[in-house]
């Protein structure tokens, strides 16, 4: 077996050599039309299929700079739609804004947020971009165009962080914004938010919206915190469960207001 697979290389060289000179003689004899046959034989069959291969070659390496190319320009057109696609709703938002109006004897200091803060599943804290050299203090209620959002706990210069009114710890002296009868707003880990310390004599019904009252001196009173969406009044019980939709969707805050006594 490993004499016939040597053989084949062997008559290879041979052949190869026997070409050649076949070749070599032809174009020694002086006959113009055998020496033009022996060039186009030997450019057909020996340089032309090279020359393909080379272009080919070229076509492909071309081939694969256009296609990186065209990658790169897909991957940059991508982006940029999703910039004018998040400006588009960024606008959206401001338009929604433009409207919303302070209460009297307030200005509204317009924030972006720029990080939150999660307890559990749910958002406790964000922090925005303005602080003390914007006259950021502590206690100032933030608001959105949609409602109530929390207070501002902490300042520095350039940055405050804000406390939601999904963190168990806050608390929101409210009232029903037909009757005026008063309750505390907190949150309840597993149930929500909810208005407590309301008596279950009280007249209160799903739907009725719930303000801050403005007592305890950090809450404006008006401010909507959110609507009722179910009684219980358990018995032999002082006071009623009640369960309360959020006005604000703290889950996608990105622009909030600080309010601002025009006296500050």
């Amino acid at each position: 077996m490993s004499q016939i697979t040597s053989l084949f290389p062997r008559d290879w060289r041979n052949l190869h050599f026997t070409l050649i000179v076949f070749f070599s003689l032809l174009l020694i004899i002086n006959v113009p039309r055998l020496n033009q046959f022996v060039s186009q034989t030997v450019v057909k069959t020996l340089y032309f299929p090279f020359f393909q291969l080379k272009n080919l070659f070229v076509e492909m390496g071309t081939i694969s700079t256009e296609n990186n190319l065209l990658r790169q320009k897909l991957a940059e057109a991508n982006a940029r739609i999703s910039i004018l696609q998040e400006a588009e709703r960024e606008n959206e938002r401001m338009r929604s804004i433009l409207g919303f109006e302070p209460p009297a004897g307030y200005s509204l200091l317009p924030t972006k947020v720029i990080s939150v803060s999660y307890g559990g599943n749910r958002p406790v804290a964000a922090v925005i971009n303005k602080g003390a050299h914007d006259s950021v203090s502590i206690n100032q209620a933030v608001v959105n165009q949609q409602g109530l959002v929390g207070r501002i706990k902490e300042v520095m210069g350039d940055m405050s962080v804000v406390q939601l009114l999904t963190d168990p710890a806050n608390r929101v002296a409210a009232r029903i914004s037909d009757t005026r009868e008063m309750g505390i707003v907190k949150y309840r880990t597993g149930f929500g938010l909810m208005l407590d310390n309301f008596p279950v004599q009280g007249t209160i019904r799903e739907g009725d919206q719930i303000v801050s009252s403005g007592l305890g001196g950090i809450y404006v009173a008006g401010l909507l915190i959110g609507q009722v969406e179910g009684v219980i009044r358990q018995p032999d019980e002082p006071f009623c469960e009640i369960e309360l939709r959020p006005a604000a969707l703290f889950s996608s805050v990105e622009e909030v207001f600080v309010l601002r006594s025009v006296n500050e």
